[in-house]
C-alpha cells in the first residue's frame, strides 16, 4: 500500500489543493493540527486476480477534508479540488501498474468531528484504485 499513498500524495501535493490547504496534506492524522488539513488512507480490499499468479489488488482510497469553518462551504471547496484532482487519474505506483484509472464513488458528509478537543467539518470522498503486480 505504501507505492500507492505515494502515488496519491504526488497528486494531491499540486498547486491547486496547497492553495487552499498549504502543506497540510497527511496520511495520519497530526496531534494537533492545523486546520483546513486533508488526510488521506489506502487500504486493500480483496485481491481480483481471478485465476493464475501475481496480484491484482482493489484498493480502497479515502480522502478526509477537515475544516472549522462553521459551515460546510470550506470543506465541500476542498474536497471538490481533491475530487478533481484524483478522479479518473493515473498515478505512478513503483512496483505495479495502474489497472484503469482512479474511480471515484461518493462523497459523504459533512460530518461534525472532534479532533483532540477541537470541533470540525469532515467530508470524505471515496475512490478505488486498481494496481496489477509488476512481473
Amino acid at each position: 500500500l505504501g507505492p500507492v499513498s505515494v502515488g496519491v500524495y504526488a497528486a494531491l501535493n499540486v498547486s491547486g489543493l496547497t492553495a487552499l490547504v498549504s502543506t497540510r496534506i497527511y496520511d495520519d492524522v497530526p496531534r494537533k493540527p492545523t486546520f483546513p488539513f486533508v488526510f488521506y488512507e489506502v487500504s486493500e480490499t480483496r485481491d481480483l486476480r481471478g485465476f493464475g499468479t501475481g496480484g491484482l489488488p482493489e484498493v480502497d482510497l479515502r480522502v478526509h477534508v477537515f475544516s472549522q469553518y462553521e459551515g460546510t462551504k470550506e470543506a465541500q471547496s476542498i474536497g471538490l479540488v481533491a475530487i478533481g484532482l484524483l478522479k479518473d487519474a493515473a498515478i505512478t505506483v513503483t512496483g505495479y501498474a495502474q489497472a484503469g484509472r482512479i474511480f471515484y464513488d461518493r462523497t459523504v458528509g459533512p460530518f461534525l468531528s472532534e479532533i483532540e478537543g477541537v470541533k470540525c467539518r469532515e467530508l470524505v470522498a471515496l475512490f478505488r484504485v486498481y494496481v496489477e503486480e509488476a512481473n
